[in-house]
């Protein structure tokens, strides 16, 4: 379940290099500094931490776990905010906001600077800005501001913020490189190969028959009520419109004119010509080249005879090929015909000589013979300037308060409401619902901020097809219905009852084998309904790969100390497993090929500057001091994981 979390705070210079939960960049969330009014732990006022001169507050830090969550849950959709903050969400957005703050303090005291069109440019570059053309739209800004309640000093903080992390800690954490006497004994742990046994106990023969009653079982459920949560649903009604909806002028003959008029040089009668031609150092080469060419050469073996070769430039109007030679020599050269020779010329860049490979002459076309080619390209520009039109008129009705229904009675734009989704699009109260999976974008926007009623507009085929849309309601995360869920209460309680005697099992082996007994004796001597005694291990570099993850017996095997035993817990109440680590076989450094060795050092690098970016941020903190509220935050916490009422 945390593996989405562990993902994106894996490394010190990645976090802040992502920056996917300090700052904005493309995630329409608010992100608010609320503060509340009582007095704690000297830090005053509802702030859960102080970092220096910064003071991070209560409603802040809950706003950026939000954040935080909603983003890991793109990845699962599954996850709930309890189990986001019980596998450690909090601390780790905490954590990053304090370094966050701390790094900035220390880049002031450093003397790095930014100014204000830094930041408006990065502003500007944001998607989440964007308008219909794709470009920076100052209105959808406001509205962002607005609709989130986010004020436009509390962005650029976070900008600001961003871009002292990309100047300081970028160059640093790239800046390492590691010498091949480091990498050794890293190349030497990498190629150890370890062997060892391993006997699984598993629960379900040891999970009991009988009922315990609903008191048990309602008490089991309150001690795992994170893994029985459904996560918030969230209905939607929305309205699809695309072109089709929007009314577009017809193309008036007047305008048609007046577009003949202005673009008159397009209509006009034209020539352009191509040319073959080579340039050379000095004007004796040229006038050997020309003769060359005049006795019956083509340029290009003219041109290759004197080391040099030809070139062909594309259809070049007059004006066009005068401004790479001459207005006189460009005349010459549109009154000669096709095939001629011309040059020597002297140029910028050497002596020309030159060949009129093809003229193409288009006559001058009247308005009459223009008029379909003009109406059909005002016709789409119209149509692309109603579309742009009709959804920014839809944006300012929704900005304006306007209702969803008020919206799709107005523009006759049918609407449709769904049932309660997931933000993978799934409804769990109608399985057989399906959402058509272009809404998808929809449904993401849906889920990432936004309060019920307002109003909002979501891109679903671009500049084609578009959904206004808004959320009707919200269902908290909660647990079904007991009586719906006691079936399956039952056969996890019984599972979790079989968990506790094969943990009491497999330590008894622990027990035997640090007693001196072989693991298959202590298997045996534990009772039936015990694994047998497999082989496992291998080498180090053989884990992950492929991308594949590690297998936790494997991982466990190359984490013990030669010699000893240990017991892993298989997640779901499935059993236990017990692990002795027998062989440990590690090559000598120095014996390691030096190309391995030099492979290995490569990425280790990174490795190295994750460090160093580390420390610089550990620096940063001890220079600004930092005072944390324990008390406030663990009451965020409960707030967030539903154990206290919210505050």
């Amino acid at each position: 379940m945390i593996t989405a979390i562990r993902r994106l705070f894996s490394s010190a210079l990645g976090k802040f290099l992502a920056l996917a939960f300090v700052v904005l960049v493309g995630i329409a969330f608010a992100l608010s500094d609320v503060t509340g009014n009582s007095a704690f732990g000297g830090l005053g006022g509802a702030n859960v931490a102080k970092v220096g001169s910064t003071e991070i507050g209560s409603g802040e830090l809950r706003d950026r776990v939000r954040l935080a969550y909603n983003q890991t849950r793109e990845q699962q959709p599954g996850l709930t905010m309890a189990a986001f903050v019980e596998s450690g969400g909090l601390d780790q957005v905490l954590d990053q906001l304090i370094e966050g703050a701390a790094f900035e303090q220390l880049a002031n005291d450093m003397g790095f600077g930014l100014n204000k069109r830094l930041v408006d440019g990065r502003i500007a570059d944001l998607p989440i800005f964007a308008g219909v053309s794709g470009s920076f739209d100052q209105a959808a800004y406001q509205a962002f501001l607005r609709q989130n309640g986010i004020s436009e000093a509390q962005l650029r903080g976070d900008i600001r913020q961003q871009l002292f992390l990309e100047q300081i800690a970028e160059p640093i954490g790239r800046m390492p490189r590691v010498s091949a006497a480091m990498a050794q004994p890293y190349a030497a742990l990498l190629l150890e190969k370890r062997r060892g046994s391993a006997t699984f106990v598993p629960a379900s023969p040891f999970a009991p028959t009988s009922d315990p009653g609903d008191a048990a079982l309602r008490k089991y459920l309150s001690q795992h009520v994170a893994r029985y949560t459904i996560p918030e649903r969230r209905v939607i009604q929305y309205a699809l419109f695309d072109r089709s909806a929007v009314a577009v002028p017809a193309v008036t003959d007047a305008e048609i004119a007046e577009a003949y008029k202005a673009n008159a040089p397009r209509y006009a009668a034209s020539e352009t010509r191509r040319f073959a031609q080579v340039i050379a150092p000095d004007q004796a080469t040229a006038n050997t080249i020309a003769a060359k060419v005049r006795g019956g050469a083509s340029l290009t073996a003219a041109a290759q005879g004197a080391g040099l070769s030809a070139a062909t430039t594309g259809d070049l109007t007059q004006t066009a090929y005068a401004a790479t030679t001459s207005a006189a020599v460009a005349k010459t050269a549109f009154t000669a015909k096709q095939g001629d020779l011309l040059g020597p010329t002297q140029t910028e860049l050497g002596w020309a000589v030159a060949r009129i490979e093809d003229v193409t002459v288009k006559p001058a076309r009247t308005l009459a013979e223009a008029s379909g080619e003009i109406r059909e390209e005002l016709a789409k520009n119209k149509a692309n300037e109603a579309v742009v039109d009709y959804y920014n008129s839809l944006q300012d009705a929704v900005n304006g308060g306007a209702a969803i229904e008020e919206v799709a009675n107005d523009r006759k734009l049918k609407l449709v409401e769904t049932p309660a989704l997931l933000p993978s699009g799934r409804a769990p109260a109608q399985p057989a619902f399906a959402l058509p999976p272009e809404l998808a974008p929809m449904i993401a926007q849906a889920f990432q901020g936004g309060t019920e009623g307002e109003g909002q507009l979501a891109t679903i085929v671009e500049n084609e097809k578009f959904a206004v849309f808004a959320v009707k309601s919200i269902v908290a995360a909660a647990p079904p219905p007991f009586a719906e869920i006691r079936g399956g209460l039952l056969a996890d309680w019984r599972l979790a009852e079989g968990q506790k005697v094969a943990r009491d099992k497999a330590r008894a082996i622990v027990k035997a084998v640090e007693g001196g007994k072989d693991l298959a004796a202590a298997a045996r001597e534990a009772g039936p309904n015990i694994g047998t005694v497999q082989t496992i291990g291998g080498s180090r570099a053989e884990l992950g790969q492929n991308g594949q993850p590690v297998p936790p017996e494997l991982a466990l095997l190359f984490s013990m100390a030669q010699g000893s035993v240990k017991t892993l817990e298989i997640p779901g109440n499935r059993g236990w497993m017990v692990i002795a680590l027998g062989e440990v076989d590690r090559p000598n450094p120095k014996d390691i090929d030096p190309k391995r060795v030099a492979a290995i050092a490569q990425p280790l690098g990174p490795a190295f500057g994750n460090e160093l970016v580390g420390q610089l941020v550990a620096e940063a903190k001890r220079r600004a001091g930092v005072k944390i509220n324990k008390d406030l935050l663990e009451q965020l916490r409960k707030e967030l994981t539903g154990a206290a009422p919210v505050q």
